[in-house]
C-alpha cells in the first residue's frame, strides 16, 4: 500500500483548494488583535489562549514558514518591517488557493477595522468572490433609511433585503404580526441598529431563505463554535429540524460552517438525512489540537456523504490564518483518508478522487466557481 499512499498524499498536496468561507485582511496598523490568528478565544479569555496546544502549534507554523523565532512579538515584527501585501502573497501561494468567498459583512467600525476591500484581495487569488452577510445589510438599509426620514414598515423593509441569516432555533411559522412588534422595537432603539429581536431575525430568514431558493443560490449558517459570545448551547445544528421538515425549503441548499464543532456527527447525520444539507469544515481546521481536528473531519465523514462536505480556512484579517487553515487541512484530509484506507473503508483510488472533491472540486461545483489552474 506505500506506492497507494504516496499518490494519495501527492494528491493532497497538488490540490488547488478553493475556499468557500473567510473575511477581509486588515490593514499592518488596524487594531484587530494578531493573536486571535493563532487562537479562537476573544475579550478576557484571550490572555490566556498562548497557553493552548492550538495556539503554540500555529505559532510554530508561521515562524517556520517566515524564518523567524517563534514568539508572537517575533513575528509581528516581521509583519511590520515587510508589509501586508509582501505577507499576503506569500501566505496565499504557500497555501496553494486558487479560488476564496469573502465575506464581507463583519462591522468594520466595531470589530474588523482598516479592513482591504474584497477587490484588494484579487491581487493574490485568481478568483475572489463575495458572500453576502445579509443582517449586515439590513442593518445599513434600516439605518440609511433612518437617516432620511423613511417611516419603515414592516413590508417596506422586506421588499428592501434579498436574504438574511442569524440564529438556528428557526421559527419557520412566525406571523408578520410579530415581526412587526420586532421591527418597532429596534426602530425605537435608534441608530445604529443591530437586528436582535428573535421574531424579526425567524422572519427575515425565511424570507431570505425563499429568495435565496429561489434564485439557486446557497445559505451559509454559522453553527457549533465561533465568537465568543454565541450561545453554544442554541447552536447545536438539530435545532434547525423544524425548518428542514418544512416542504417549501426541500429544495434549498444550506451550509453548515465550522463543522458545526463540537456538534459534528449530529452535523453528518444531518447531511446524511436532508438533501438540503452540506457541510463545511473551516474554523475547526485549523484552531482545534491535531487530534481535535482529525475527531471533527472524521465525525463529519461518518454519515456524510463526501460531496457534500468542503474546505475553507474562515481565514480573517490575518494571512497567515489562511495559510495555517489551508496547511493544517491538507495534513488533516490526507491522515483521515490514510487510515479509510488502513481500515478498508476506501480504495486508494477513492480516497484520491476523495481528497480532490473535499479541497475544491465539491466547492467549484456547489458554488459554480470556473477557476483554471494558475497557481503554478
Amino acid at each position: 500500500m506505500g506506492d497507494g499512499i504516496a499518490a494519495l498524499k501527492a494528491a493532497v498536496e497538488a490540490a488547488e483548494l478553493v475556499d468557500g468561507h473567510a473575511h477581509n485582511i486588515v490593514a499592518v496598523d488596524s487594531t484587530f488583535p494578531y493573536l486571535s490568528c493563532f487562537s479562537g478565544p476573544a475579550g478576557e479569555a484571550s490572555s490566556d489562549a498562548p497557553f493552548s496546544i492550538n495556539f503554540k502549534r500555529n505559532l510554530r507554523e508561521i515562524a517556520e514558514l517566515y524564518g523567524t523565532d517563534p514568539s508572537l512579538e517575533a513575528l509581528q515584527e516581521y509583519r511590520l518591517r515587510f508589509g501586508v501585501e509582501s505577507l499576503t502573497s506569500r501566505c496565499f501561494k504557500a497555501a496553494g488557493i486558487s479560488a476564496v468567498l469573502i465575506d464581507d459583512g463583519i462591522d468594520e467600525g466595531v470589530y474588523l477595522d482598516k479592513r482591504y476591500e474584497i477587490d484588494w484581495h484579487k491581487q493574490f487569488v485568481p478568483f475572489v468572490g463575495r458572500i453576502l452577510r445579509i443582517e449586515r445589510v439590513a442593518e445599513k438599509i434600516l439605518d440609511e433609511g433612518i437617516a432620511h426620514g423613511v417611516d419603515w414598515s414592516l413590508d417596506s423593509f422586506t421588499d428592501s433585503i434579498a436574504a438574511y441569516y442569524r440564529g438556528l432555533e428557526i421559527n419557520p411559522n412566525v406571523s408578520e404580526k410579530d415581526a412587526a412588534k420586532g421591527l418597532d422595537e429596534i426602530l425605537k432603539a435608534g441608530s445604529p441598529i443591530r437586528i436582535l429581536n428573535k421574531n424579526l431575525v425567524d422572519y427575515i430568514f425565511i424570507k431570505s431563505l425563499e429568495v435565496a431558493q429561489s434564485l439557486g443560490l446557497p445559505m451559509q449558517m454559522h453553527t457549533g463554535f465561533g465568537d465568543y459570545f454565541l450561545d453554544l448551547r442554541q447552536s447545536n445544528p438539530l435545532h434547525l429540524r423544524g425548518l428542514l421538515e418544512d416542504n417549501r425549503f426541500k429544495k434549498s441548499r444550506i451550509v453548515l460552517l465550522h463543522a458545526s464543532y463540537p456538534f459534528s456527527r449530529e452535523a453528518s447525520y444531518l447531511a446524511s438525512v436532508y438533501s438540503q444539507v452540506y457541510l463545511d469544515f473551516g474554523l475547526a481546521v485549523p484552531k482545534l489540537s491535531f487530534q481535535g481536528m482529525l475527531s471533527s473531519i472524521r465525525e463529519l465523514l461518518h454519515l456524510a456523504p463526501i460531496n457534500k462536505v468542503m474546505f475553507s480556512t474562515d481565514g480573517i484579517a490575518f494571512a497567515e490564518s489562511f495559510y495555517l487553515g489551508a496547511k493544517k487541512a491538507r495534513e488533516v484530509i490526507f491522515a483521515v483518508l490514510r487510515d479509510t484506507c488502513a481500515d478498508g473503508d476506501l480504495s486508494i483510488s477513492e480516497a484520491i478522487e476523495a481528497a480532490t472533491n473535499l479541497l475544491s472540486e465539491n466547492s467549484k461545483h456547489f458554488y459554480k466557481i470556473e477557476v483554471s489552474s494558475s497557481l503554478k
